[in-house]
């Protein structure tokens, strides 16, 4: 059991440190305009009921 947990935390020390830079944004600028356009197309059916309701 000792053996299993010395293994597990000296493989960590293999994996990559993640980049703090700026490359590491990048990838989630694509995915937070999929949500804001995903949101406002909601929020313009829900406004455009209300207004056919009256």
């Amino acid at each position: 059991m000792a053996d299993r947990l010395v293994r597990n935390s000296s493989s960590l020390h293999a994996l990559p440190a993640p980049d703090r830079g700026r490359g590491a944004i990048e990838p989630m600028l694509p995915v937070l305009l999929r949500g804001i356009i995903f949101i406002s197309v909601l929020a313009a059916r829900g406004f455009v009921a209300a207004l056919l309701a009256g």
